[in-house]
């Protein structure tokens, strides 16, 4: 098995803090064997131990990570020789994803049913789709950019937002 993106999240960050797999272990009661294990990719980095380690160390590259491994989709740290992730970089970089969204939201036509639009008319709807996309994944890079840099609560600002929606009633209980 290949270590995996949570892996390598969970080592660096725990380098980072200057933490020993020895402690790590101490702070999650596993030993540190299965804490190794887990690091370099022999077992799968259990939820409970991401859960934990989000909690404790506020680190939201995890909670992406682990969200992207476990279901097979979604948010993921940019890592790649292109990328720039300065705070400014990534704050420029959402704004023009902003801007490209709200342009390619302004072609689509949504009056008609849906079985009733025009091939060309799909394509923009495609497009839109596509932008926003880039728009959600741009955005939560912010929010974790923001939350690394400042030291903001990255499971605060979920809980938040969670409530904010139900006292509104847009979620249930």
């Amino acid at each position: 098995m290949k270590e995996s993106r949570v892996a390598r999240t969970l080592k660096d960050t725990r380098a980072k803090m200057g933490r020993s797999q020895e402690q790590l272990s101490m702070d999650f009661f596993q030993s540190r064997e299965s804490l190794s294990k887990q690091e370099n990719g022999e077992r799968r980095v259990q939820p409970g131990i991401s859960r934990r380690f989000i909690e404790k160390y506020n680190d939201p590259w995890i909670a992406l990570e682990a969200a992207n491994e476990y279901i097979g989709w979604g948010i993921t740290r940019l890592d790649g020789p292109a990328v720039d992730n300065h705070r400014s970089s990534v704050y420029l970089k959402l704004g023009e994803e902003m801007e490209e969204a709200l342009e390619a939201m302004k072609k689509v036509k949504l009056m008609n049913q849906p079985q009733f639009i025009q091939s060309f008319e799909l394509q923009d709807i495609e497009r839109s789709a596509q932008e926003f996309a880039d728009v959600i994944h741009a955005s939560t890079i912010y929010l974790a950019t923001l939350c690394q840099t400042y030291n903001l609560s990255w499971l605060d600002i979920w809980e938040h937002h969670q409530t904010k929606l139900k006292s509104r009633g847009y979620v249930m209980a």
